[in-house]
């Protein structure tokens, strides 16, 4: 064989091995793809008061595991979650001495921070006037032998859902000098969705309908309540009825403060109406709506 014929054959043999490693690579490089590939994955981010869904695969991942089971899919409604209510006490007191204020008051916390700015904003505006309407009068001077006027306001939860926060106040308020403090019933009810302050006319297809229905039921417990004692107005109004007023599982809670339907040796004064017996006059859709079949 010539010498040309032979370098000839050695450039095809090296050309056909170089084609040959070229084909294999790229083999080599497609069954890493198909084989070894990270699936996207999208994460969807809550706000913090929700609860954290299920992460959805996103089109072309795979729906399987190694298990054999299918990836759940990403709930499309979040839930909102029932509040939480902790307590802070505020103290405030006179300059001169001549008065003290101390407030536990509500803090609303897990919901959104639209809803929840409203309600604590809500609170923090009831809470001082009660405080404003106690040392906006004027009070005396520390009386010989006493202490200062006082405020001493207190809270409770009444009812919490992820649709309705309801909160009883409990303000008791003593004047220097006087025998005995006075204590006063109030309340405020709100929206948790949106934050808004319910107010009690909201809950009833219409105050005239209402109020024949909420005198008799009210009435008729009461007398049974405190007998010869009710101090009941001759002229009854829903404003007699929404000073406090709270919504509970069993039925509307009503409070009258200390001395305003009997004597003040009765102290607050406190009957609920079932809601099967409210149900006729109950505002469908509306705040108690829920309560009633």
């Amino acid at each position: 064989m010539k010498a040309n014929e032979r370098g000839d054959l050695r450039r095809s043999a090296r050309l056909g091995g170089l084609t040959l490693l070229a084909a294999c690579a790229a083999l080599a490089v497609t069954g890493c793809i198909t084989n070894y590939a990270t699936p996207r994955t999208i994460i969807i981010t809550l706000p913090p008061s929700s609860s954290a869904p299920t992460v959805a695969p996103s089109a072309d991942a795979p729906t399987g595991t190694p298990g054999g089971s299918s990836a759940p899919s990403a709930t499309a409604t979040i839930v909102g979650a029932t509040p939480t209510v902790s307590g802070t006490t505020q103290v405030t007191s006179a300059p001169d001495g001549r008065w003290k204020a101390t407030f536990r008051t509500p803090v609303v916390s897990g919901g959104t921070p639209a809803a929840l700015t409203a309600m604590n904003a809500a609170i923090t505006t009831r809470v001082s006037a009660y405080i404003s309407s106690f040392n906006g009068t004027e009070l005396p001077v520390v009386a010989s032998g006493d202490g200062p006027s006082t405020l001493k306001g207190d809270f409770s939860v009444a009812f919490a859902s992820p649709s309705l926060l309801s909160l009883r106040f409990t303000v008791e308020t003593y004047v220097t000098g006087a025998a005995h403090p006075a204590t006063e019933a109030g309340s405020i009810n709100m929206n948790v969705g949106s934050g808004a302050v319910i107010q009690f006319p909201d809950l009833f297809t219409s105050p005239a309908a209402a109020l024949p229905v909420l005198q008799a039921q009210a009435h008729a417990k009461l007398a049974a309540l405190l007998g010869a004692d009710l101090v009941w107005p001759a002229s009854v109004t829903m404003a007699d009825f929404g000073t406090a007023w709270v919504f509970t599982k069993v039925g509307l809670e009503l409070t009258w403060s200390q001395g305003a339907i009997a004597s003040m040796a009765a102290g607050t004064v406190t009957i609920s109406i079932g809601w099967s017996a409210l149900s006729s006059v109950i505002a469908k859709p509306g705040p108690a709506a829920g309560f009633v079949p």
